[in-house]
Formats: C-alpha cells, sequence, structure tokens
C-alpha cells in the first residue's frame, strides 16, 4: 500500500516541479538541501546539513567542480511534509543538480519524490530505512546511510564473535521503522551465530512510555541473566528505559546502533556504563580513529564553534563528496551519467566510510562501522568493525 501511495504521489508531482525552471547561473551549479533547522527533525538534519556546506567550501577552494562553482541553497523544511515537498519544487526550478533529503525516510521521502519527477538526483544524508535505497521511488534516489537491518546484523555479528555472548534479550521500540528494521537485524545475524534458542526473550515498548516495569518483570521472570541485551530505540525513551533496566539491577551489556548515537543523552543515565552502540564516526566527546575524520571535525568545529552533536553529521559531507565524484568521473552534471558512476563504487573510500551502491541497490549493507563503548559516562572507540571479515579493520 506505501509503495501504491508514492507512485500515486509521484504522478501528483510530476506535473508541478517541472513548470517554469528558473536555470543557475552560467558559472555555478546548484545543489539543494531541503532539510529541517526547526521541529523535532532538527537533531538529526542540522550536522549533515551543515557538514555538505563544509563539503561545498572544500570543492570551491579546489576550483569548483567541471569548471563551476558549487552553491549550496538550503531551505528549513520545519520537520513538515508539505514544507519539503514544497522547499525541493523551488530547488528543482532553479536548476538543483542534486538534492540532500532528510535523515528519515518519512521526512524526506516527499522531496526525493520531487527529484525523481524531475529526473534530479536525491541522496540522503543518514536516512536507514531501505525504502530509500531499493528503488521503492525511483533509480534516482540514494542514501548514504548504512541499511538499518544491516547494522543490526554489524552489532550481533561482533557481540558474538568479539565478546562471545551467546543469549540475548531483544527489547524493540515500537516509536519508528529504524528501531524495528535494527531489531530484526539483530535477530537475524544472532540466531544464526548462535541458534534460535540463543534469544531468550523478545518484547517492546513504546518511545514515549513512563514506564517499562512490565517488560523488566518479564525478563527477571526468566531467572537467568542474559549475556547481553539490546534496546533498538533512540532517546528519549532509549535513556528511559536504560535507567529503569540499571536501576532494578539489570547489569548486563546493552548494544544499541546509530540510534545511541550522541552522548547528549548520557546524563539522563547516571554513570552509564557497559553500553555499546555503532555509527559512522566518532560524536562530540569521542576520540576519532581516521584522521580525515577527526580534520573534518576540527573543520566543522572552525566554521561553526562547535562539533557536530552526531557521529551521523559526517554523512551530509559525503553526500556532496559522493556526487561530486561521480560528476568528475563522468565528466558530466548529466543524471543519468551520474547515478551510473555512483553504481560503479565499490567500497569508495568516502569520508562516512567504505560506501557501495550497485544498480539494484541505493544503500550500504557491508560498511565498516565504528563501534562505541560507554564506561562510567566515558565513550571509548574501538575500532571499525567489518562484518565481512568479522573483525576490526582500517582502510584510511
Amino acid at each position: 500500500m506505501r509503495s501504491l501511495n508514492l507512485h500515486s504521489m509521484l504522478l501528483g508531482i510530476a506535473g508541478i516541479v517541472l513548470a517554469s525552471p528558473t536555470l543557475a547561473a552560467d558559472d555555478e551549479v546548484l545543489i539543494g538541501a531541503p532539510t529541517s533547522f526547526s521541529g523535532w527533525m532538527a537533531a538529526f538534519d542540522t550536522s549533515p546539513t551543515r557538514a555538505a556546506e563544509i563539503a561545498v567550501d572544500d570543492i570551491n577552494a579546489k576550483g569548483g567542480l567541471l569548471g563551476k562553482k558549487v552553491r549550496l541553497v538550503h531551505i528549513d523544511t520545519k520537520t513538515d511534509p508539505a514544507e519539503t515537498s514544497k522547499a525541493a519544487q523551488a530547488l528543482v526550478r532553479q536548476g538543483a543538480k542534486m538534492i540532500m533529503t532528510a535523515c528519515d525516510f518519512d521526512s524526506g521521502a516527499p522531496a526525493a519524490l520531487v527529484a525523481q519527477a524531475a529526473s534530479v538526483i536525491a541522496i540522503s544524508s543518514c536516512g536507514a530505512d531501505m525504502k530509500y535505497g531499493n528503488m521503492t521511488i525511483g533509480n534516482d534516489v540514494f542514501t548514504m546511510a548504512t541499511d538499518a537491518e544491516a547494522t543490526g546484523r554489524t552489532i550481533a555479528d561482533w557481540g558474538a564473535k568479539k565478546k562471545g555472548w551467546k543469549t540475548a534479550y531483544v527489547l524493540t521500540d515500537t516509536f519508528i521503522e529504524y528501531d524495528k528494521s535494527l531489531c530484526r537485524g539483530f535477530l537475524s545475524r544472532w540466531k544464526e551465530l548462535n541458534g534460535d534458542q540463543s534469544i531468550v526473550l523478545e518484547d517492546s515498548f513504546k518511545n514515549a512510555d513512563v514506564s517499562v516495569a512490565s517488560q523488566i518483570s518479564r525478563y527477571k521472570d526468566l531467572g537467568k541473566p542474559a549475556d547481553a541485551m539490546i534496546i533498538c530505540s533512540v532517546p528519549p525513551g532509549l535513556a528511559s528505559a536504560i535507567r529503569q533496566f540499571r536501576s532494578a539491577g539489570v547489569e548486563i551489556p546493552i548494544l544499541e546502533g546509530t540510534g545511541g548515537d550522541g552522548s547528549a543523552w548520557h546524563s539522563a543515565v547516571p554513570g552509564l556504563s557497559n553500553f555499546y552502540y555503532l555509527n559512522y564516526s566518532a560524536d562530540a566527546g569521542v576520540t576519532e580513529p581516521r584522521p580525515d575524520a577527526e580534520a573534518f571535525f576540527k573543520a566543522y568545529e572552525k566554521k561553526y564553534n562547535e562539533r557536530p552533536g552526531s557521529g551521523q553529521g559526517i554523512t551530509g559531507y559525503s553526500v556532496v563528496q559522493a556526487w561530486a565524484k561521480a560528476v568528475e568521473r563522468a565528466g558530466s552534471f548529466d543524471t543519468d551519467k551520474v547515478r551510473g558512476e555512483m553504481e560503479k563504487f565499490t567500497d569508495e573510500p568516502l569520508l562516512a566510510g567504505l560506501t557501495t551502491f550497485t544498480p539494484k541497490l541505493h544503500t550500504n549493507v557491508n560498511r565498516p562501522m565504528l563501534i562505541i563503548s560507554v564506561m562510567d559516562s566515558k565513550p571509548v572507540p574501538l575500532g571499525y568493525y567489518d562484518i565481512r571479515k568479522g573483525d576490526f579493520v582500517t582502510w584510511w
């Protein structure tokens, strides 16, 4: 049903965005960012959009792209799908050659639909929903994210192989699709490695729930602790759930995906320990192992007087970086040619990490991810873990 709705929206948008185009100046190429700097999505879109601006600065400092200066136009979409669609339409009319969409499928899909209708490349910064990358909208839509189920498989693989954990308790937040996809991936890989009986209990909660006392009781009624648990969630519900489990004396390791990103919420769980999550790069307060990523953080801090609040912010830089590489290799801004070059990426060393696209899949499923350990509220990077090798890797 969702695909039908998207198709209907696409048909409705097509007649709007192609009318009355306003071209960019002859000596510049325009790219657009219809993303949110207000509303709840601002926490997810601000850092990637700023990172994209830094990528544009870097390109222009080297002479631009195919002899043209790159100009990024940002329009605040205010966490409103209708505003997102209107903003994307305005950017297409101005002649945008690429549009960066939101770090969430539901928020960014309206812009991606507009771009697809106008035959403009659209790339999400960190939207991890598979619908961003599996042609649900169309073949001009990509995401710089690692697929949510793939991140779940990665953290499961690391826990089983590097920590030796055999049993797990799975708690899924039903708030957003990312959480559910993360736990699906975790369950799949954990059972592959440890067997179906290795999952001692599956349970769920809602992000807005004040209490998870019943979930805690069901877990404790098992009588034997699991080796580890995963809470597939995002703050504030994530912090609340962890705090309640710890207060109830449940001290087993807790795993997370990119939903655990950002240390700002750690203060809600005093003395947070035995907590592990993964990310594209270090977030604020975490030492970054990769020199290129650390250099980016310094440039970001110089421009905005703070480090990115999220380790996912780095994906915005690579949206521009990936598109620019494809343009250079194609020797053209033509959408078909640029898309063709992007679909050749195989472990392309971008700032967001090793990136692979194919003609059938415009998202990442095997990218090495940074595993971060938190002990006594102090986050420490353990290294970039590659599920294909079952070990930590370096490529820089």
